[in-house]
């Protein structure tokens, strides 16, 4: 195990900067929480969204996530519609507490950041554009919980299979985010 970045200290190639907020003095983009997801359907609130490689589009409606739509309402730039709370919405979501602040610390050090369900992890991260294959898969894992060693075999042997690269986000109780890359290795 390698461990690469871990608080302020930096090893890809990419540096912790203050995020772009894309709608600084403008109108801020209003959602409907819809379950699990943020519904938005203004075209230009879905182009604005889009070029900055949020949510996933579907018949000409843009989605959310609820972990990516709550970093857009913390930074000033979603709004929900009147009665509607996030985080009430969030308590269902198992672990939404850690994935928010990896999510979050992931996107201010510059990275995009997607789903990783379908590779058996919580994240896909890109250093570049989203229409290039993801750099890493994330997986988040509270400290003081337990895991079992089969579950990071799995995730590294996916990895390993999609050519990217596995880190395990370890988010300790005082909110401080350890990143581990972990490689399968031939002897």
């Amino acid at each position: 195990m390698k461990i690469f970045w871990s608080g302020e200290t930096h090893g890809l190639g990419f540096k912790s900067r203050r995020p772009h907020h894309f709608l600084e003095g403008k109108n801020v983009i209003t959602g409907k929480l819809l379950g699990n997801k943020v519904l938005i359907e203004d075209k230009k609130s879905i182009s604005k969204l889009k070029n900055k490689s949020y949510g996933s589009l579907e018949e000409n409606k843009l989605y959310l996530g609820l972990v990516e739509a709550a970093y857009l309402v913390e930074k000033g730039n979603l709004e929900l519609e009147e009665g509607m709370d996030i985080l009430n919405a969030a308590r269902d979501e198992r672990e939404f507490d850690i994935k928010f602040l990896v999510y979050r610390d992931l996107r201010e050090r510059g990275l995009i950041v997607k789903t990783g369900f379908k590779y058996g992890a919580h994240f896909r991260a890109y250093r570049g554009s989203v229409e290039e294959h993801a750099d890493y898969l994330v997986h988040v894992i509270d400290e003081k919980e337990s895991f079992k060693g089969y579950e990071i075999i799995r995730t590294v042997r996916m990895a390993h299979t999609v050519n990217k690269k596995m880190i395990l986000a370890f988010v300790d109780m005082e909110n401080d985010i350890t990143y581990i890359e972990v490689k399968r290795m031939r002897l």
